[in-house]
């Protein structure tokens, strides 16, 4: 049982961080294109049309699939006057207790993204700009973070629990 876990707890661990390499990776991108656009408007006063626009989408993907990656390293704001005082057990009930309503929200998240983005790929959804730009790929960026992120606090849950159940930690 417990090497099954471990496993699962791997594979949902490297799904997440391996996402998170590839993000680290559109911040180059997307500031190389804010480069290219300040070299062209202000060099020569030649602006783009589309460079804002792709920044700010490749951002809206960064910023939302990130979440797991986030959780994967602890790094989620949390108000640590009270917590951090708690044992290593106490702070896995405390998280415990707070998981449920996590995954209520990320599956509320979860469904309500993925319907809105069907609706957006099956009706080839663009922005309202001169260039046009495909929205429905952000837009799939939605549920993707919360199925991403609901798989983490899943292994954080199954840690946690291990943790409170049999006072060790799951490695």
């Amino acid at each position: 049982m417990r090497n099954h876990l471990l496993r699962f707890l791997r594979i949902i661990g490297m799904i997440n961080a391996h996402t998170g390499k590839v993000l680290s990776v559109l911040i180059i991108f997307m500031t190389l294109i804010l480069a290219y656009e300040v070299v062209l408007r202000y060099g020569f006063n030649s602006p783009t049309h589309w460079a804002h626009e792709i920044t700010c989408a490749i951002f809206a993907a960064y910023s939302v699939i990130g979440g797991g990656y986030a959780l994967l390293l602890n790094q989620h704001i949390r108000s640590d006057v009270i917590y951090a005082r708690f044992s290593e057990r106490g702070k896995a009930i405390c998280d415990l207790i707070a998981f449920p309503l996590l995954f209520m929200l990320l599956i509320l998240i979860f469904v309500q993204g993925f319907n809105m983005a069907l609706s957006s790929t099956l009706a080839r959804e663009t922005t309202c700009t001169m260039f046009r730009s495909p929205l429905y790929p952000v837009k799939i960026c939605i549920p993707l973070a919360a199925l991403l992120m609901l798989l983490q606090t899943l292994a954080l849950a199954i840690r946690n629990f291990w943790l409170v159940i049999k006072r060790e930690e799951l490695k």
